[in-house]
């Protein structure tokens, strides 16, 4: 039974492979603070305050940048966050296809949600619309139901006037990225720290996103108009 991630049950059984495997990964951890290690499967692993890789990350490059004006300094912060992520998204992929022999693009595109959880950026939810491919077709429709970047907004009062998670956004791309072997980007079209309903990202291959993302925001909208009116 699935317990990390939400998967179509078509990839129910990959994936199902996956939490039994990626769980054995991070069963293998030693604490060892006398040698200020911290060590899963044989590696050297960190752990990281989750407002210092979101909201106070955010600000500080913000302040950085102050002086080429807010909306500058805005968009340094957001493109920065999001590259981070995905050079350490694709490079977590690439280790761990590289341990677990992994050679399918969807046995390595089933790993990284587990993955995903048992770290603690974010559980995934991966809907049915959704169609990984190896080529510019490519397509990934999934939610975030408790991005760490949304629950520290939420916590610190905030609310959002754009969607905020962007290390979520770029390590998921970036582990996909490695995974199919191109490059997809990813987008969050729906934020809770903006006060909707779900965390919802699309992936595409980079050449479609915009044209992806459109599409996800405009069915957001008719969502909205077609819902309860009370």
């Amino acid at each position: 039974m699935l317990k990390t991630v939400r998967v179509p049950p078509p990839f129910e059984g990959l994936f199902e492979q996956a939490q039994a495997y990626v769980g054995r990964f991070f069963a293998e951890r030693q604490d060892c603070p006398e040698q200020a290690r911290i060590e899963i499967f044989g590696q050297r692993y960190m752990l990281v305050r989750a407002r210092a890789m979101s909201v106070e990350f955010f600000e500080m490059i913000q302040r950085l940048y102050s002086d080429k004006g807010e909306a500058e300094a805005v968009s340094v912060a957001r493109s920065l966050l999001f590259d981070i992520a995905h050079a350490m998204g694709l490079s977590d992929a690439r280790d761990f296809a590289e341990r677990m022999n992994l050679e399918d693009p969807i046995a390595k595109l089933s790993a990284g949600p587990i993955h995903f959880a048992h770290a603690g950026w974010a559980r995934v939810e991966i809907l049915d619309d959704s169609a990984p491919t190896t080529d510019e077709r490519y397509y990934l429709h999934y939610y975030h139901p408790n991005t760490f970047e949304s629950e520290v907004l939420q916590r610190k009062g905030r609310r959002a006037s754009r969607p905020g998670c962007l290390f979520s956004a770029g390590y998921s791309a970036g582990w996909c990225s490695y995974a199919f072997n191109i490059e997809v980007h990813a987008r969050e079209i729906q934020c809770l720290a903006c006060g909707d309903e779900h965390c919802e990202f699309v992936m595409a291959h980079a050449s479609r996103l915009e044209e992806r993302a459109e599409e996800g925001l405009q069915k957001c909208r008719a969502a909205r108009s077609s819902g309860p009116t009370g």
